[in-house]
């Protein structure tokens, strides 16, 4: 910022100086040309007055009490008594000079200039190295009789009137660029404020306070850069809110396919065919007989963890713990064409994980506590989005096909997986399973289909195993 008010600045005194320069040249030029034309028009009439008085003088013969050369003299020492004029003369009719300010020129023969073609109302006038000579006829009774001729030095009737013009003129050119530097100075402040601002904004935003926000000052391009700041930071904030929200229940992929799709869809509920999982710790209540209270939560975030990574691996979304059960679902909200076979997947996966913690325990002799899980598996369609309140909402699945899951899952034996004949149609290619009957669920008038899930190997190849915990 300092260093965009040093430019400024600069940029402002350089357009100031060169604006007063050009303003100064071309006002001396047309000061030069008026005083030039001013003192044209002085010489004419110096030189028609001298030659009007000069007219009685250059007709006198020299007879009785009356001096013509003295009148002569006296009218040339007048004129010559002018401010700026350097040579005087007069010329009789023959062009011999009668009179002049040297006096060594009088008697030659001199050059007449009045009556010459380039000559305004018989008035000869002539600019030669900064020397002004006006030539006016001598006429009576309109004859010529001779010529009056007066030069002036422009040197010394403009330049000085000029220079000091100009001095002035300089004077008053710094009195504008100090203003204008002062006026710079104080724009560039207005401008530099609120990018300053701007800029904290951005800082802190770029070191993770996505809160930020700046307030616009202005309706010109920097206050729609300061709105276009403010709706990235709502943007930011909001993806941070989803994110802080979902981080913990869905894998980065599901994640990040939801923080880039519309927010509408985020929050309004969708009709998605998922398949749901219920996975409950059997016996719970029994093996936490006698166990303090931080012993029985420390094995319930350790079992946890594992079902919860397992899930997440798949692709899976936890949507709650339930006491000492987890509900999670898969194929939302990002759809998913194997959402069946992923969660058979992690039902699986989990069994054998609980499996070998327990084996793991029962080698080391260990006083950990060994656990066995149901779990229930069933797809169908059900409404996902966010439900609840203003003050408290969650982003959960609703529907029969949740019941069904659950229903299966209390059915299970510890250690067992059981599925229902919709998943089994979409996974039977890949997992063994057994059918188990037919089973009247709680709230159903019609019997499910039930089958149980086989821990052995899965049946797809490891290029389809990856791709299912893709």
């Amino acid at each position: 910022m300092r260093s965009l008010q040093v430019k400024f600045s600069a940029l402002v005194v350089a357009l100031l100086v060169a604006a007063c320069v050009g303003l100064a040249i071309l006002a001396t030029q047309h000061e030069r040309q008026a005083l030039e034309a001013e003192v044209e028009k002085h010489g004419r009439a110096l030189a028609t007055n001298l030659a009007g008085a000069a007219k009685e003088p250059l007709l006198d013969t020299g007879s009785g009490d009356f001096d013509p050369e003295l009148s002569l003299d006296k009218l040339i020492q007048e004129v010559g008594a002018q401010p700026g004029v350097v040579r005087v003369r007069l010329l009789d009719r023959d062009g011999r000079i009668l009179a002049s300010r040297d006096p060594g020129a009088r008697g030659t023969m001199g050059e007449r200039l009045a009556g010459h073609p380039q000559s305004v109302d018989g008035v000869w006038v002539s600019r030669e190295e900064r020397q002004l000579l006006v030539a006016a006829p001598v006429l009576y009774s309109d004859v010529l009789v001779g010529e009056a001729q007066v030069e002036l030095d422009l040197r010394l009737l403009v330049d000085p009137v000029v220079a000091s013009n100009t001095q002035q003129l300089a004077a008053v050119a710094v009195v504008v660029v100090v203003i204008g530097v002062l006026a710079g100075l104080g724009f560039v402040a207005l401008l530099v404020g609120p990018l300053r601002r701007l800029r904290v904004g951005v800082e802190r935003m770029a070191a993770g306070d996505v809160t930020v926000r700046v307030p616009p000052t202005s309706r010109d391009e920097v206050g729609e850069l300061t709105r276009a700041f403010n709706e990235m930071g709502d943007s930011l904030e909001q993806k941070q809110k989803i994110q802080q929200a979902f981080g913990r229940y869905v894998d980065d992929y599901v994640l990040n396919q939801l923080l880039e799709s519309d927010a509408h869809e985020k929050q309004a509920g969708i009709e998605r065919e998922v398949t749901i999982l219920f996975v409950d710790i059997r016996q719970f209540t029994r093996l936490s007989e006698g166990m303090d209270a931080s012993h029985v939560v420390s094995l319930l975030n350790e079992c946890f963890q594992l079902i919860s990574d397992i899930i997440l691996g798949a692709g899976g979304t936890i949507d709650k713990f339930i006491g000492d059960s987890v509900m999670a679902y898969f194929g939302a909200p990002v759809p998913q064409a194997d959402h069946a076979l992923r969660a058979v997947t992690a039902a699986i996966d989990i069994a054998r994980a609980v499996d070998r913690r327990n084996a793991r325990l029962a080698a080391s002799e260990d006083d950990g506590v060994q656990v066995s899980i149901g779990v229930g598996v069933h797809a169908g369609t059900v409404v996902v989005g966010t439900i609840g309140s203003d003050r408290r909402q969650d982003f959960t699945a609703i529907g029969d096909a949740v019941n069904v899951a659950h229903r299966l899952e209390k059915l299970a034996r510890p250690g067992e997986i059981l599925v229902s004949e919709a998943v089994q149609r979409q996974v039977r290619g890949a997992a063994r399973l057994r059918f188990e009957g037919e089973r009247q669920l709680s709230g159903r008038e019609e019997p499910v289909h039930v089958y149980s899930v086989d821990l052995g190997p899965l049946r797809a190849s490891g290029a389809e195993e990856s791709a299912v915990r893709a």
